[in-house]
């Protein structure tokens, strides 16, 4: 066992200083990190999986298992779709498709997945990486490239023997990671590197034992951080996560952090990778281990902090200080302001959190207010597969065909405040119930549930008597999973009167909805007596 897995193991004890909890949304208090709207921007769709998501300037780029693109609201086979061949682009700030249509194939009968693409630095070209073995009809065995923009296939041509699906690309060097064992011929146990100008294949030959997943490049550029489902780099542990120099030597960098592996049926592997200046930051799943997300020093791979939320994670996006992740999350009661174990087999596929949580306040992140949602296709279970960025949107792929409960298959995204207004309007809210406090006249009780907001943690609800008055307001913080009771006593009525209440919840942006009415109750008359029509 590695030192990581004992990192692992006691950091899942971690709790909050018991400090004031993270209320971090689009409208945070002071000091907090807003998060983007959980409203999403019109986007076109897909008829299939999105496995990968790379947003290059104003193009995004999108690759997985799909033959077709559709509208935004489209069913699928709408008179308005587009043909697509598991590669498409689009417009980042309109959500709308660009004319380049690659078609990536495989032989017949073979399986067609695009698992990663990656820009280069100079983003002028666009590497591709998957289950095929052909692009336009010419040979790219699991492995090719495009010119920026044109979006022209180049000449890149290489031979892989069975799939590609990590890439990391640097100004010299094109990295790729998978499950093949020669490249071009050579040997090349599941890691391999080309050159960048000339295209031919380098000496850098680290091995891994088993399958790569992911793959980045440390902040300074000297270090290929590799996740999957490997036991040894170079024959050495630890399992699932490690770093391997990019020279052309390709040992192993100093590394501590590994995840962990009990048995091929209850291990944990590295499912995503990406960087700041100063941090690796991991997503994992898992069978039965640790399946959340953690943040590593590249300097000797120590552990930074690690969330123990349940729910394999498959994705994550650093954008404005905030990590987002898509998993299948359905147990985060380990994290501060996390939820408990959802019932009914429910699960919370898309979540926020603190790239670099205050140590003054945290152990370990908080989750932050911002709960938009998808679900996931039936065969699968997981929803989101793939994320990236441009700075003020966030894009989400996946295997869903919903958001917030509405039809969108396979891609939607999320904008901030500066490109998009929060419009969601709290969850729908029930009807209070009204009561006559014993021992009074010209008195009603209100009572109701809280309801809870996607984006906005603080919410405020009004007392409307009558479909018209407003008797009382009072602000009040919830959560999906945590609603409670909230009472008003309407006093000063006249004896004998009747009335319905309904209550109103708004959150910060004026975004409103209101309960149905209540029943009709009548206040105590004289010396308490009401109507018999009226006793309940």
């Amino acid at each position: 066992m590695s030192t990581a897995f004992t990192a692992l193991a006691l950091t899942a004890a971690v709790a909050v200083t018991g400090t004031p909890s993270a209320a971090a949304d689009t409208a945070p208090p002071p000091g907090e990190l807003p998060t983007v709207t959980a409203d999403p921007l019109p986007t076109w769709q897909t008829n299939g999986t999105v496995w990968t998501v790379e947003i290059v300037g104003g193009t995004v780029y999108v690759g997985g298992a799909f033959t077709a693109i559709r509208p935004p609201g489209a069913a699928p086979g709408d008179p308005a779709e587009l043909p697509r061949a598991n590669l498409a682009a689009f417009d980042a700030a309109t959500g709308r498709p660009l004319p380049w249509n690659p078609a990536v194939e495989a032989n017949a009968g073979q399986e067609v997945i695009v698992w990663d693409l990656e820009s280069a630095p100079d983003a002028r070209t666009l590497y591709v990486a998957g289950k095929f073995t052909k692009i336009n009809g010419q040979s790219r065995p699991r492995i090719g490239s495009f010119t920026l923009p044109t979006g022209a296939l180049t000449g890149f041509r290489h031979d892989l023997d069975a799939a590609a699906e990590a890439l990391a690309v640097s100004a010299t060097t094109v990295y790729t990671g998978g499950n093949f064992t020669t490249a071009d011929g050579a040997s090349r146990q599941r890691l391999a590197a080309f050159d960048a100008a000339s295209g031919a294949l380098t000496a850098w030959a680290p091995a891994a034992d088993r399958r790569v997943m992911s793959m980045t490049l440390s902040p300074d550029r000297s270090q290929v951080v590799i996740g999957g489902k490997f036991n040894t780099l170079n024959g050495v542990a630890p399992h699932g996560l490690g770093s391997v120099r990019t020279d052309a030597t390709g040992t192993n960098a100093p590394w501590e952090t590994g995840l962990e592996y009990i048995d091929d049926s209850r291990q944990s592997w590295a499912t995503d990778l990406t960087t700041d200046d100063d941090t690796v930051y991991v997503s994992a799943a898992g069978t039965g281990t640790f399946d959340g997300r953690l943040a590593v020093d590249p300097e000797g791979g120590v552990l930074r902090w690690i969330d123990h939320c349940k729910g394999g994670t498959e994705t994550i996006s650093l954008l404005g200080g905030v990590l987002y992740s898509g998993s299948h999350a359905h147990d985060c009661a380990s994290q501060p302001d996390g939820f408990p174990q959802l019932d009914n087999d429910g699960h919370q596929r898309l979540l926020a959190e603190p790239a670099k949580p205050d140590p003054a306040r945290y152990d370990t992140p908080p989750i932050l207010h911002w709960f938009a949602d998808t679900n996931a296709a039936p065969t699968d279970g997981q929803g989101p597969r793939a994320m990236d960025n441009d700075g003020h949107r966030l894009w989400v792929g996946g295997d869903f065909t919903t958001v917030n409960g509405q039809p969108q298959q396979g891609l939607t995204r999320f904008g901030d405040l500066t490109v998009q207004k929060d419009t969601g309007s709290p969850q729908p809210i029930k009807a209070p119930t009204v009561t006559r406090p014993d021992g009074t006249t010209g008195a009603l009780t209100v009572t109701w549930t809280q309801t809870w907001d996607r984006d906005n943690r603080q919410l405020k609800y009004e007392v409307v008597r009558d479909g018209a008055t407003i008797v009382h307001a009072l602000g009040s913080p919830s959560r999906f999973w945590d609603l409670k009771p909230l009472t008003h006593t309407d006093a000063d009525l006249p004896p004998g009167s009747t009335h319905t209440y309904a209550i109103r919840a708004i959150d910060h942006y004026g975004n409103t909805v209101q309960s149905p009415p209540s029943n009709p109750v009548q206040t105590a008359g004289p010396q308490g007596t009401v109507k018999r029509t009226d006793l309940q």
